[in-house]
């Protein structure tokens, strides 16, 4: 899109206008990219993983004798304090005491422990009306980023101890999660979804690295104002995201000790050129491809999303709101078909199978054709797969 620069003259008006070039993308050699793909496999062990958790859901908690020891659930009391006041407000108080509950060695996660990974190693021994103090630093990968380099001293009070006692691992366990004639199926089935699960985290990672060398390989240029235009939307977006989370922008800066100009420049616009560059280089291998979208990769999904929306589409009042529910599941299931179809190729070609592109020819009259097909628009966004997404349980 155009913008006015400047006006030169009024009368008669006379005004310059920029107008970007469009983009262009040479992507070279791009067949001979190659990336080692790997046959994902599910152990034992991690079968018996799922299935502990799946049965905690139905344990009972009974009451524990002895010291803490790993495995067992500790309710407690605690507290935060920093080991130095806060310089602007003189405060030491961090976190007000509270409830919570530790499953000794259960925090190794590092997005979901708390208050650090590990932090539960440290109630082992310990007994009820007990208190424990520990000190913790927290290094560049704090959680906010204010705790960055700061010392904390938690108090910790040990209200009780409970083990877990975990059902049986039968058929009536089984039947709480589907209808399962056999305890053994129902382990069958865990293995399956756990295998599922991670292809598709392999895979997603694996065209990750596939379009990255699609990227580095890739000539691009665009006009200036095309990366200002994706570093502006790419800026609302996480302004928005953060909103839903009750943080506004400028609190955002504070928790993180920056400034807009800094964040821009750190973390928007690097962020909005390689996403630029990806979208860039996808829309011209979907061209070079001549990828098309399956008809029955689309009727597969369109199938899915329609029988998830019955409940809505039946709440539905009006045809207008029926229409736009319709409309959603049509477009949706086009652009998953057809990004599935790209996705398909560049995995394939990565592997060095290198399907052959399909002619331009029509089929001839009165064949029969084996799927319809929808070519890709020049302005149609494809999102890539987000590595970090699993697959239904």
């Amino acid at each position: 899109m155009g913008r006015l620069d400047k006006i030169d003259e009024v009368d008669p008006p006379k005004m310059t206008l920029i107008i970007p070039l469009a983009a262009t993308v040479e992507l070279q050699d791009y067949r001979e990219i190659r990336e080692d793909f790997e046959e994902q496999t599910v152990s034992d062990e991690e079968i018996q993983e799922t299935l502990t958790e799946l049965k905690s859901s139905f344990a009972t908690a009974e009451p524990a004798e002895g010291p803490a020891k790993e495995g067992q659930t500790v309710y407690t009391m605690i507290k935060a304090d920093l080991a130095e006041a806060d310089p602007e407000t003189g405060n030491t108080e961090l976190i007000a005491e509270r409830p919570y509950e530790f499953i000794i060695g259960k925090d190794t996660d590092e997005k979901s422990a708390w208050p650090f990974v590990g932090f539960s190693q440290n109630l082992i021994g310990a007994e009820p009306n007990q208190v424990i103090t520990t000190e913790y630093t927290y290094d560049e990968n704090a959680p906010v980023g204010s705790l960055k380099g700061k010392k904390v001293v938690f108090s910790t009070t040990v209200q009780s101890i409970k083990d877990l006692v975990m059902p049986a691992e039968d058929v009536e366990l089984a039947k709480k999660f589907g209808d399962f004639e056999t305890f053994e199926a129902f382990v069958e089935d865990i293995k399956d979804r756990l295998l599922k699960q991670k292809k598709q985290v392999y895979e997603n990672q694996y065209i990750e690295k596939a379009v990255e060398k699609l990227v580095d390989k890739a000539e691009i240029s665009y006009a200036p104002n095309a990366l200002e235009e994706e570093a502006q939307q790419m800026f609302e977006d996480f302004k928005h995201r953060i909103s839903h989370q009750g943080l506004d922008f400028e609190t955002y800066l504070k928790i993180q000790q920056t400034d807009v100009e800094k964040f821009l420049n750190e973390e928007i616009r690097p962020n909005a050129e390689a996403q630029l560059k990806k979208r860039l280089v996808i829309q011209e291998f979907a061209a070079k491809e001549k990828i098309k979208m399956n008809f029955d990769r689309f009727k597969e999904i369109f199938d899915q999303l329609q029988s998830s929306a019955a409940r809505e589409m039946e709440g539905a009042k009006t045809k207008k709101e029926k229409q736009a529910i319709a409309n959603y599941i049509t477009n949706t299931a086009m652009n998953q078909s057809y990004t599935d179809s790209l996705f398909d190729r560049l995995v394939a070609i990565a592997k060095g199978e290198n399907p052959e592109i399909e002619s331009d020819e029509k089929p001839v009259e009165g064949e029969p054709e084996a799927a319809i097909e929808a070519e890709v628009k020049s302005d149609e966004v494809i999102e890539l797969p987000d590595s970090e997404s699993q697959a239904d349980q």
